[in-house]
């Protein structure tokens, strides 16, 4: 019987969601070291264009009207380094002058290498530099005049990962300056290895090939309310463990179905719903333990939980606890206990664990304040209300990708934060190693 925090337990991490915003701000102002980082990779330095940019010295150095009325245009480089795309935009009083590296036949204006320099148009000081680390708009380094020194934060899929990082040398002379030149005058204080995008791994491939080979099986799936299949291989209703006929998933049934995939080529069959739904039987008769009765509020993180620990205890022959299965680091990220992480940090939190645990994926229990239990008019509960998938891995380009899957469909990062924007999703990890072979659902 696996053994849980009492729900009193469980609600008191809520006192400390106040304080995130405040602890990732000190966090963003920690030098590397103190993060814990230091991922050992070759990264993927992005495409120079400083030889682009030392050609179009005057426009970048002229006054700020005639840079704004420089035509755009094309430059070629003669270091081997791909062409650049030029142009001036001008936006709420600010020039901004852009120079975007070619990929393939395209300029993207976030792709990795772009600069983006920052002008005022009323006096025409520079006000900033933003360089894209990534082929990811949330990946980016921004510069700062600072006297005769420069500034510099760096940005992780839009989380401050380090702020006011002194380069000691004038802003103007960075302007036309390699990238490389500002990561040797902030090696000692960046871990690049970290911040630039890696080469792809074996593992990154497994968990490539595990989206790949769900994503072939969605249209095969069925839809149903409270639906999973049992150890058995037939479809039944979780509540009950009646049968369902032909079936189908839930979110839950469906995560479920994922991790069969690696369960049931062990174990010959998939999983028995009855431990993965059960509750603490031990659990503390407070004044809130009627909310546990009624509307079983956790149903999301035991079920997460069962999952991570049932295809572990197959692999090994040992049952993990809790902790072991969980995603508790938080380094970088706060992490509440029984709550996890903002969903609007996911990105950022998968890419951490993706380099540090490549061939990993996760489920993840997306939760929030109940309005089941809100006495005073102050929600006192937390609701595990949806289970999902999330497949983190980077490909050839090492270009980083989230694979999202949820309820029989594909979706991805941006969809759960446009729905769960200010919800939290707790994090328990599963190893993609050996045969992935979902079930096959019944025909009748």
């Amino acid at each position: 019987m696996r053994t849980h925090s009492s729900l009193r337990d469980r609600l008191a991490p809520l006192a400390l969601l106040p304080a995130l915003a405040a602890c990732a701000a000190a966090l963003a102002a920690a030098p590397a070291g103190a993060l814990g980082v230091g991922v050992e990779s070759t990264p993927v330095v992005p495409a120079e264009n400083w030889e682009a940019r030392s050609l179009l010295r005057d426009t970048i150095f002229a006054p700020v009207g005639d840079a704004a009325r420089r035509r755009p245009g094309l430059i070629g480089q003669q270091t081997g380094a791909p062409k650049v795309s030029f142009q001036p935009q001008t936006q709420e009083g600010s020039l901004y002058l852009v120079f975007a590296n070619e990929r393939g036949r395209a300029y993207p204006l976030t792709g990795a290498g772009t600069y983006v320099i920052k002008r005022s148009l009323g006096d025409g000081s520079f006000q900033q530099v933003k360089v894209f680390l990534q082929d990811d708009p949330g990946c980016y380094l921004r510069l700062f005049p600072d006297g005769d020194r420069t500034l510099m934060d760096v940005y992780l899929f839009d989380l401050p990962f380090q702020r006011q990082i002194e380069l000691p040398v004038a802003f103007e002379s960075l302007l036309t300056s390699p990238l490389s030149r500002i990561m040797d005058l902030s090696r000692a204080a960046v871990d690049w290895p970290l911040v630039l995008a890696p080469q792809q791994t074996e593992g990154d491939r497994r968990v490539a090939d595990v989206a790949a080979a769900v994503r072939a099986r969605l249209r095969g799936l069925r839809d149903m309310d409270d639906g999973a299949m049992d150890a058995a291989g037939k479809m039944v209703y979780i509540a009950t463990g009646s049968a369902a006929g032909k079936g189908g998933f839930n979110c839950s049934g469906f995560a479920k179905w994922v991790i069969d995939g690696f369960y049931a080529p062990l174990a010959g069959h998939p999983m028995d719903i009855t431990p993965l739904k059960a509750r603490d039987a031990g659990i503390a008769k407070t004044w809130s333990a009627r909310y546990e009765e009624l509307y079983d509020p956790y149903f999301g993180l035991d079920w997460s939980r069962g999952l991570a620990k049932s295809i572990a205890q197959e692999r090994t022959g040992t049952m993990p606890t809790d902790e072991e299965v969980d995603v508790r680091d938080d380094t970088r990220v706060p992490y509440v206990r029984d709550v996890g992480y903002p969903v609007t940090s996911l990105k950022a939190v998968l890419y951490f664990l993706a380099r540090e645990e490549p061939g990993t994926l996760y489920v993840g229990s997306v939760n929030a304040p109940s309005a089941l239990a809100v006495p005073d008019g102050i929600p006192t509960l937390r609701q595990h209300h949806h289970v999902i998938i999330l497949l983190p891995y980077f490909d050839q380009q090492g270009a980083f990708q989230v694979t999202v899957m949820e309820r029989n469909v594909e979706t991805s990062i941006p969809s759960l934060v446009r729905r769960y924007g200010s919800e939290f999703v707790h994090l328990v990890h599963v190893a993609t190693d050996g045969p992935f072979q979902p079930p096959v659902l019944p025909a009748n």
